[in-house]
C-alpha cells in the first residue's frame, strides 16, 4: 500500500478529539496560533501518531488565514495526511511544481512522500470559519468528543 492510499485509509477511520483545544502563540510568527490535540479511535483509545493540528495567521493586507491538518508521526518525522487551508479567494496560497493556486485548497499527503492538492470551489467564504472547520471533519472523519470540539481561535472570544 503506498502513501496516499495509507493518508486515504486514516481520513477514513473514525476519530474523536482527545482534548479542549488551547491555541497558543506559535513560536516563530507573531501573530499566529497553534494548537494541536491528541486523537482517540472509536474505543477511545489514543490513536499512536495521529494528532489534529490547526494554524491561525492574521494577515492584516490580504486576509486571515487558516489551516486544520491531521497529521501523522514516523519516529522524528511529521507528516501531513490531509490538510485543508482556507486563505480569501484572490491570495496565491499554493505554488507547487506545476501549478500555483488562489484561495481555499486541500492537500492529501506529504509532499516529501506523495501529495495530491486541489483547489476548492464552493460558496463558503472566508469569514465562515465554523463551516469550513465542519467540512474538515467530514473529511477526515473527526468528531467532537462531548466538551472537547474542534475549534478555531476568535471561537471563544467576543467576535467568535
Amino acid at each position: 500500500m503506498g502513501w496516499l492510499d495509507d493518508c486515504r485509509d486514516k481520513c477514513r477511520r473514525i476519530k474523536f478529539v482527545a482534548e479542549k483545544l488551547v491555541w497558543d502563540e506559535k513560536a516563530n510568527h507573531v501573530g499566529s496560533l497553534k494548537a494541536t490535540s491528541q486523537l482517540l479511535d472509536q474505543n477511545y483509545a489514543a490513536i499512536p501518531g495521529l494528532y489534529f493540528k490547526g494554524i491561525y495567521s492574521p494577515k492584516p493586507l490580504t486576509g486571515d488565514v487558516y489551516s486544520f491538518a491531521l497529521m501523522a508521526t514516523q519516529a522524528r518525522d511529521h507528516h501531513r495526511v490531509f490538510m485543508l487551508e482556507v486563505y480569501p479567494t484572490h491570495v496565491v496560497s499554493h505554488r507547487g511544481k506545476t501549478e500555483w493556486l488562489k484561495g481555499p485548497h486541500v492537500h492529501l499527503g506529504d509532499e516529501r512522500l506523495e501529495q495530491i492538492t486541489r483547489a476548492i470551489h464552493g460558496n463558503l467564504d472566508t469569514q465562515s470559519v465554523n463551516r469550513w472547520i465542519e467540512r474538515f471533519r467530514r473529511h477526515v472523519k473527526v468528531h467532537n468528543n462531548g466538551d472537547l470540539r474542534l475549534t478555531h481561535p476568535l471561537s471563544d472570544t467576543l467576535f467568535g
